[in-house]
């Protein structure tokens, strides 16, 4: 299991971001001015490391398998709604 996963997503902060000259000249990419959205590798590495590599094109870069978010994304979820489940019961006691 996973434990503390609302823990280790609210460690994750999400952003926008277009690619930069490195990107452009060193994993060459050229995507113009388009706008991204992501998170940073090395927060998601602090708290999954499993869903963090070695971007292919670089390895100077990191890279987030997003898929493998999911299950910790999950995870959040479920203790989300165990404490909205405590809450809602508290309410109901009153």
């Amino acid at each position: 299991s996973i434990d503390n996963a609302l823990d280790k997503v609210c460690k994750i902060s999400g952003f926008t971001y277009k690619h930069n000259e490195v990107a452009k000249l060193k994993c060459d990419i050229d995507t113009g001015d388009q706008k991204y959205v992501g998170v940073s590798a090395q927060d998601v590495q602090q708290v999954l490391p499993e869903a963090v590599k070695r971007a292919p094109s670089n390895n100077d870069y990191l890279t987030v398998q997003y898929e493998k978010l999911v299950p910790l994304l999950i995870e959040a979820v479920k203790e989300l709604s165990g404490k909205v489940d405590v809450l809602e019961q508290k309410l109901s006691d009153k």
